[in-house]
């Protein structure tokens, strides 16, 4: 007997992960869908949906029941084309990771190696990855099991070292040695949300010389927020660059470089720097900067004073517009919820005697998207500290190339 076709939107499944499309499979009835590959699931799942393959059916104990294809009311919810933009923006598997693959999991065959690398949860499992700083290769990953030691201690954004075992199809995290470079039993952190601000009193002193302006012009404390910003061209990609390469080595600076050309990634000694290529696409760039995101609250709940450097935020908000494009025809309408991302972002800025989270970020005014031109200005009067730039000062190789009416820091008056 043949299953009548279901009227599905099936082009829907180039856009799942290998996780989500084994979820698809076990549920549609794909026989053994751990044991496929992508490409080989999304033929399965097609075959069985539409009615060319019987769905299969696993015998349990007691008069068995033929599994029902999956009804089309339910097949949005199904491969997570029904969530809203708060969904889409947060961390999920629906828009992470479209290079996850099996063949891509195999790391070094040694199940004695200590390998150090990320974890990051989507939902309730944990994936480690050990080339996302590095590499930045979403494709080499380990699962997390459950029922390891110190699997509770652990949150998205902490760096481990462990061994991996290597014998199941997807290489297993079997042992944590190191969370955040401590031992799990000497672990001493707060959580982010609980950290309580106090008064800013500790200012970020800048010594190379392209950067001395600030001292005087704009200082900015620890837990502020700064923007850069100014026309296309204007050094804004420089001056982040000097920022990471000054502080680096005076506190824990995580940078992330978006949509950059190769040529200007820069080595740095101690900067947590995370550089993505302007082929990179949107749902990898939203990957990382979730990530990102909770990496800097991980290091600032151990005590450490994060400065956060973004270049720049509007190629951020283009590729958020792009992923959402990816499921809204009308994308327009979500450019208030994309601002509200960034407010977000910016809202996370803190200082305390525990840990302290600084932000600096970089923008162009001329964006392609007049309405991110707009939002340029909001971000602008939700920053302590503002830098314009001069882009004709800039390409005539000015030491100081910031416009003076443009750049100033806030004084906050005590009541």
């Amino acid at each position: 007997m043949t299953n009548n076709k279901y009227n599905v939107d099936i082009d829907k499944l180039t856009t799942l992960n290998l996780f989500q499309l084994r979820e698809v499979g076990s549920k549609v009835g794909v026989r053994n869908p751990t044991a496929l590959k992508a490409d080989e699931l999304r033929e399965a799942i097609i075959k069985v949906v539409t009615g060319q393959v019987e769905p299969y059916l696993k015998v349990k104990s007691g008069r068995p029941h033929r599994k029902q294809i999956i009804a089309d009311e339910d097949w949005n919810k199904l491969v997570g084309f029904d969530n809203d933009l708060n969904q889409t923006f947060g961390i999920n598997q629906n828009i992470t990771g479209a290079l996850y693959s099996v063949e891509g999991s195999i790391l070094e065959q040694s199940a004695n190696e200590v390998y150090r690398g990320y974890v990051k949860f989507l939902g309730n499992s944990a994936y480690f990855f050990t080339d996302i700083f590095q590499n930045y290769d979403l494709n080499k990953y380990a699962v997390v099991s459950n029922n390891i030691n110190y699997f509770n201690f652990l949150r998205s954004g902490d760096e481990i070292s462990c061994n991996i075992d290597f014998t199941a199809s997807v290489p297993k995290v079997i042992k944590i040695i190191t969370i955040n470079g401590f031992e799990p039993m000497e672990l001493n952190r707060s959580n982010f949300d609980s950290i309580e601000p106090e008064a800013m009193l500790k200012p970020i002193n800048f010594t190379l010389p392209q950067l001395k302006f600030i001292n005087t012009v704009c200082p900015i404390k620890l837990g502020q927020r700064m923007i850069i910003k100014g026309p296309s061209g204007s050094g804004q990609t420089y001056l982040a660059n000097s920022i990471a390469k000054d502080l680096e080595e005076k506190y824990s600076v995580v940078y992330f470089a978006v949509c950059k050309r190769p040529e200007d990634k820069v080595n740095l000694k101690a900067c947590e720097y995370f550089f993505t290529t302007f082929d990179t696409i949107p749902r990898d760039i939203i990957f990382f900067f979730e990530f990102i995101l909770d990496r800097i609250k991980r290091l600032c709940e151990f005590g450490q004073n994060v400065v956060f450097i973004i270049d720049d935020i509007i190629s951020l908000m283009l590729n958020l517009r792009n992923l959402v494009a990816e499921r809204h025809k009308n994308v327009e309408t979500y450019y208030g919820e994309i601002l509200q991302q960034i407010k977000k972002l910016f809202a996370l800025s803190k200082y305390s005697s525990k840990g302290s989270l600084t932000i600096i970020c970089t923008s162009f005014t001329d964006s392609i998207v007049s309405q991110f031109n707009e939002f340029v200005v909001d971000l602008d009067k939700l920053c302590n500290c503002h830098i314009g730039l001069n882009r004709q000062a800039f390409n005539q190789g000015n030491l100081e190339f910031y416009d003076k009416n443009e750049t100033y820091a806030e004084t906050i008056r005590q009541i």
